[in-house]
């Protein structure tokens, strides 16, 4: 019985440790915070087929009221080796994960660039017409949790589910 309750007892530490470390990256987000993003450099992401989608762009955010607007540009390279190129455009927020802001893997930074993970309802200009999608940005500022990379990932219902990350580099800049 002692035993029992002994591992019990170290079980409950342990989370009590632990639970607030891990549940920073996925707090809800109440705040009425705007900000802008910058995905400067191509952000990447593979399908399972392994075609290619490379997106860069920039726009802005707000958590309370939800609203977003913003685009870029795309590159499609399919595993073929044929490509095509267009423009995407923000048509609204559907969701924000904030992991916080002024740090970066321990490292102090700006207290204004922030990290999470933002979902976007966007629309693709493609040469078969626009196509609606889903574009997914994760930046690793913050506390991030452990399974989080920096990158893109993207559903576009026609194509596919760009959800193999291959390379990336944003931030977000509270305004």
């Amino acid at each position: 019985m002692r035993r029992r309750f002994m591992l019990l007892f170290v079980v409950a530490a342990a989370l009590t440790i632990v639970w607030p470390a891990a549940s920073t990256a996925t707090a809800p987000n109440n705040e009425s915070n705007s900000y802008v993003f910058f995905l400067e450099v191509p952000n990447s992401a593979q399908n399972s087929a392994g075609d290619t989608l490379a997106v860069t762009g920039e726009g802005m955010f707000g958590v309370h009221a939800k609203s977003a607007s913003g685009g870029g540009q795309y590159t499609f390279t399919g595993a073929d080796g044929s490509t095509f190129s267009g423009t995407w455009t923000v048509n609204g927020l559907i969701a924000f994960q904030p992991y916080g802001c002024g740090v970066i893997f321990g490292t102090p930074i700006p207290p204004d660039l922030c990290g999470g993970r933002v979902v976007l309802d966007v629309t693709a200009t493609t040469p078969f017409g626009p196509r609606s999608a889903q574009l997914t940005i994760y930046c690793e500022i913050g506390s991030p949790p452990p399974s989080s990379e920096e990158g893109i990932t993207a559903v576009i219902p026609s194509v596919g589910s760009f959800n193999r990350q291959t390379g990336g580099m944003n931030v977000y800049v509270k305004s």
